[in-house]
C-alpha cells in the first residue's frame, strides 16, 4: 500500500507497523475451562479500571457510535446477529475483578445482550444517546456493550452502539459493525484464531518485555522533557453543569479542500492523517503564541495479523511534539512531522501512567488537554439496507478539546468535542473555521512561512 493511500488512522498505523509482522511465532490460543474463564488483565485494562474505580462519579470512557439504517429492518434477525457477534468476541462478555495485587478479566458464557427498541423521532437522538449511556456500566458485572435502536419509521432506524473503552477502541467499532452486517445477512461467523486474553498472556510472557518497556519509557522521558501543555483558545463561558459536561460540533470540510488535501498528501509521500495533524499544530501555535506544540494523538497498535479482527482496546495516547520555532514553511513542518510521528509510533505500546511518572510537574496535561485524531467513516449497502454513519452528539467531554476528522473516499467532516465550561458553541465554531482556514493556506502555498504577515487571518485572536 502506498503511504498516501493510508488516509485513516488505523491504516496509517498498519502501514507503519506492518514491518513488525512476518516471521514471528503465532500467538497460541490457550485452553478455556468450563464456565467463566479467568485471565490476567492487560496493563491498559488495569490502568483504566483503577481510574474508573478511583472516580466513580466520572462518566464512563466509552466508544460511542451512531448509524442510520434506511430500508426494511428485521429486528429479530438483528438481535440474532448481535448474539452471534457476542459469541464470537470474548471481550463482549468480559468483566473485571480485583485479585490479590492485580486485576483479572473474567470471560463469561454468552450472555443475552438485548436490542432496546424505542419509538422515536430524529429530534430524540440526543436524549436517547444520553439514555444509552445511563446508568454507568459496571466493570465488575457487565455487560460492557449496549445496543439501542430508535425506530423513526417502518423503514428508517438509528442504531446507537455503546462499548466501554476498556474493551474497545475506534477500530473495534468497525469490526463489530462488519461482523454484525455479515451475521445479519445470514453468514456463520467463523471462530477467531485467538481472543484478546490470549494476546495479553502472550505479550506479558515475551522475553525481554520489561527491558523493552523500560526503553520506551526512557524514550518518552527524553522526547517530552520540558514540554508544556499547549494553551487552548477557550472563552470560558458561564457553565452551571458538571465539569465533564460537553458538546459536539460537526462542520463539513469543503469537498474541493478535501480533494486537494488527499492529492497534496499523495504528492509528498505522506498521509491525510499526518498532514491534518501538522496543520492542527500550526493552528495551536498561532492561537497560543507558542512554537513548542504537544498534542495527544490516539493510536491503535494492532501490529499483529491475529489481532486485526478483534473487538478490543489496542489504543494508546501518543503525544506528538512539534518544534515550530522561527517561521518554517509547511513543507518543512510536514516532513518533520511525518518522520517524528513514525519514530513515536516505534516507541508506542506503554501505558501513560509510567510515562507521566517520569516527567515533572503537570505532565498529565500533555495527554488530558487537547487531542487530535482522524478516522475513516464508511457507508455500507446490503440486503436492502443503506447504512450511514451518524456520530452522536456527545453529552460529555473527556478533555477540554478534541478535534477529529472523519472521512470516506470523497467527503470529510470536522468534529469538535469541547467542554462547555471552557468553550462556547460559537467559539468552537470559530475554532473549526480557523482550522479549515489554516489547512487551506498550508495546502495553497506550502513553501510560504507559517507565522509571518502573509499568514491567513483567523477569527480567534491571540490571548
Amino acid at each position: 500500500m502506498h503511504p498516501s493511500d493510508t488516509t485513516s488512522r488505523a491504516e496509517l498505523e498498519a502501514a507503519l507497523l506492518r514491518r513488525l509482522r512476518g516471521g514471528s511465532p503465532a500467538i497460541p490460543r490457550l485452553p478455556r475451562p468450563p464456565g467463566p474463564a479467568r485471565f490476567p488483565a492487560s496493563p491498559a485494562q488495569a490502568e483504566a479500571c483503577a481510574r474508573a474505580w478511583r472516580d466513580p462519579a466520572r462518566p464512563d470512557r466509552v466508544v460511542l457510535t451512531g448509524l442510520r439504517l434506511r430500508g426494511p429492518l428485521d429486528v429479530p434477525a438483528l438481535e440474532r446477529a448481535l448474539a452471534a457477534v457476542v459469541r464470537r468476541h470474548e471481550t463482549l462478555r468480559t468483566v473485571f475483578e480485583p485479585a490479590g495485587d492485580g486485576l483479572v478479566q473474567v470471560i463469561h458464557p454468552v450472555p443475552a445482550v438485548p436490542v432496546t427498541v424505542v419509538e422515536a423521532t430524529e429530534d430524540d437522538f440526543a436524549a436517547q444517546t444520553l439514555a444509552a449511556l445511563e446508568p454507568p456500566m459496571n466493570l465488575r458485572t457487565g455487560p460492557l456493550i449496549r445496543f439501542r435502536l430508535l425506530r423513526l419509521a417502518a423503514d428508517e432506524h438509528i442504531a446507537i452502539v455503546v462499548l466501554h473503552h476498556v474493551i474497545a477502541d475506534a477500530r473495534a467499532t468497525e469490526v463489530l459493525l462488519a461482523d454484525l452486517a455479515e451475521a445479519y445477512l445470514g453468514a456463520d461467523l467463523a471462530p477467531l484464531p485467538i481472543q484478546y486474553a490470549d494476546f495479553v498472556v502472550w505479550q506479558r510472557d515475551q522475553p525481554g518485555r520489561a527491558a523493552a518497556v523500560a526503553a520506551k519509557v526512557e524514550y518518552w522521558r527524553t522526547r517530552l522533557a520540558g514540554a508544556r501543555a499547549v494553551p487552548i483558545p477557550a472563552d470560558s463561558p458561564p457553565s452551571d453543569g458538571p465539569a465533564h459536561r460537553g458538546d459536539l460540533l460537526a462542520v463539513g470540510v469543503p469537498d474541493d479542500l478535501f480533494a486537494r488535501l488527499r492529492a497534496f498528501a499523495r504528492a509528498r509521500d505522506t498521509t491525510v492523517f499526518v498532514t491534518t495533524l501538522a496543520a492542527f499544530q500550526v493552528l495551536l501555535a498561532r492561537l497560543g503564541g507558542t512554537r513548542d506544540v504537544a498534542v495527544s494523538v490516539p493510536v491503535t497498535l494492532r501490529d499483529r495479523a491475529e489481532v486485526e479482527g478483534l473487538i478490543a482496546d489496542f489504543s494508546q495516547a501518543v503525544v506528538s511534539r512539534l518544534d515550530l520555532a522561527g517561521d518554517p514553511s509547511f513543507e518543512t513542518v510536514l516532513a518533520t512531522a511525518r518522520d517524528r510521528f513514525a519514530e513515536d509510533l516505534d516507541h508506542a505500546g506503554v501505558p501513560r501512567d509510567p510515562v507521566v511518572r517520569e516527567l515533572p510537574g503537570h505532565a498529565a496535561e500533555l495527554f488530558d488537554r487537547v487531542e487530535f485524531g482522524v478516522d475513516r467513516e464508511t457507508a455500507t449497502d446490503g440486503s436492502g439496507l443503506d447504512l450511514e454513519p451518524l456520530p452522536p452528539r456527545w453529552p460529555y467531554a473527556e478533555r477540554p478539546l478534541t478535534v477529529r476528522v472523519g472521512h470516506d473516499e470523497e467527503h470529510a467532516t470536522l468534529y469538535v468535542t469541547y467542554r462547555c465550561r471552557d468553550f462556547s458553541r460559537a467559539r468552537a465554531a470559530d475554532l473549526a473555521e480557523d482550522y479549515l482556514t489554516v489547512l487551506a493556506g498550508c495546502l495553497h502555498d506550502p513553501a510560504a512561512g507559517l507565522f509571518g504577515p502573509g499568514a491567513p487571518a483567523l477569527r480567534i485572536g491571540r490571548p
